[in-house]
């Protein structure tokens, strides 16, 4: 049996963006981290990963015992594939992350990323005090993953959480979206329409300009998490999580966000739930990397 005190596993974050990769202990301690742009091209994003692990664990005197792999779109964490992908990553759709040879047959485990996000709150983040979580991330997009007894639910097709996908209108015979409504691009398009603006602004100027005493961006970012807490109201009354987990870009707006969406969820739930926590998550830009690490710890730890 190995040193399983000094041996690591490598953990990824595949983003839309960038790559980030680290050694991380069976503690959830990181000893290295490397990040890079992600590349246009399926074929070019596996390379950069292979190339990530090998510098961190070129030198390393412990043992390296698995790779976990948290990426965007829906992945089958049986297989290791992605299964379905968006325009953020084009091609990804089909890409199998398993099939990777980092080191000599090293395992290779992949995840959704807000799944292995959930995953590593739930094990040492804001949730690692509760055994079922709703985790949401809030950002670009909308993504999330269910904890039921410590462990993820996948759902049958590997898309549970995926809160994103709720309906919450319509404009005209199309079905407005979580993920198009409650994100910061939600928050700037609605800016630009009450506004009248030529151009979207930024969440982040739009954030200085409520803070600043603007009272059109302050109201855009109150209705926004407003209805965001009326959707996660309803969604947690429909699975009653133990605490809320909430992350993310627009996360970090402020209390002038948080207030709202807690205040708007605390009214739509029903009398028993208005007690559920709402938890910040506590991991930051490393949540990914950590729970796609710790999977691959569960994978082989005896």
């Amino acid at each position: 049996m190995s040193d399983w005190v000094s041996a690591c596993v490598v953990g990824v974050d595949i983003g839309g963006s960038k790559i980030s990769a680290g050694l991380v202990t069976q503690g959830g301690e990181i000893l290295r981290t490397r990040s890079v742009a992600t590349p246009s091209t399926p074929s070019a994003i596996l390379a950069e990963v292979k190339q990530l692990s090998h510098e961190l664990i070129a030198g390393y005197q412990g043992e390296i015992v698995a790779v976990g792999i948290g990426s965007a779109g829906m992945v089958d964490s049986k297989s290791g594939q992605v299964i379905h992908a968006n325009d953020n990553l084009p091609g990804w759709t089909g890409t199998s992350l398993s099939a990777l040879e980092i080191g000599d047959g090293l395992p290779v485990l992949a995840e959704n990323d807000a799944r292995a996000l959930s995953y590593g709150e739930a094990k040492m983040g804001a949730g690692r005090d509760y055994t079922s979580l709703l985790c949401v991330t809030v950002g670009t997009g909308v993504g999330g993953g269910i904890i039921l007894n410590g462990e993820i639910w996948r759902g049958t097709n590997y898309s549970a959480g995926e809160i994103g996908y709720l309906v919450v209108g319509w404009e005209g015979d199309k079905p407005i979206i979580l993920d198009q409504f409650v994100s910061g691009p939600g928050i700037e398009r609605a800016y630009q329409a009450s506004t009248g603006a030529e151009e979207r602004i930024p969440l982040t100027e739009i954030t200085r300009r409520a803070y600043g005493g603007e009272l059109v961006a302050a109201q855009i970012i109150k209705d926004k998490a407003e209805q965001l807490g009326v959707i996660l109201g309803g969604f947690a009354a429909a699975i009653n999580p133990a605490a809320l987990v909430i992350g993310g870009g627009v996360a970090q707006i402020g209390e002038l966000w948080w207030e709202a969406l807690e205040a708007a969820f605390r009214e739509t739930v029903p009398p028993l739930l208005r007690s559920t926590p709402i938890l910040p998550a506590k991991l930051g830009v490393e949540a990914v990397l950590l729970g796609a690490a710790m999977l691959a710890w569960d994978k082989v730890t005896p």
